[in-house]
Parts: structure tokens; C-alpha cells; sequence
């Protein structure tokens, strides 16, 4: 397996989209990802809300998750932004 540097957005959103996933469970659904980008990667995310470290994210992902409404895929806190409509529904 490769530690590719650019994620795709495929792949973030697998990340995203499976924050109870284990990096291992998530590596066996994303070719060419091992474990330990992929955990990097979720920390990076972890950081974005909690005003962290967020060098590992590109413009794209940063913008994605500006929109709010997601699962911090490391503590599973469920991120909304403010002045968005609650009939937005969630990420899991």
C-alpha cells in the first residue's frame, strides 16, 4: 500500500461518511491508503473543529467541511455550522 499525498474527494468522503470505521476498515475500502494515512488524515479532520493543526488538508477538504454537518471521525462529535438550517440533515 502507497501514502499517496493527494486525497482524492472519493476518499475524503469515504472518510466522512464512515466515521465509526476503523482506519483498518476504511483502508480495505480505499486501494492504494494504508492505515496510518488514513489516520492522519482523520486527525487533521479532528483538528479542523477542535481549532487545531489543519496543514494536512487541502483547500477542497477545508471547504467541505466549512459546510458543517458531519461526524469528527476521531471523538464522533457531530459538527454543525453555525447559520445553517436545522432540516440540513447529518453526515453519519
Amino acid at each position: 500500500m502507497t501514502n499517496r499525498d493527494n486525497w482524492t474527494d472519493d476518499e475524503f468522503n469515504i472518510i466522512l461518511l464512515n466515521p465509526h470505521s476503523t482506519d483498518d476498515e476504511l483502508s480495505a475500502k480505499m486501494s492504494g491508503r494504508n492505515a496510518g494515512a488514513i489516520n492522519t488524515l482523520r486527525g487533521f479532520i479532528h483538528n479542523f473543529h477542535t481549532r487545531g493543526n489543519i496543514s494536512g488538508l487541502s483547500k477542497s477538504m477545508i471547504a467541505r467541511l466549512e459546510k458543517g454537518y458531519w461526524t469528527c471521525p476521531k471523538c464522533l462529535t457531530k459538527v454543525q455550522k453555525y447559520g445553517y438550517p436545522s432540516s440540513k440533515g447529518w453526515i453519519p
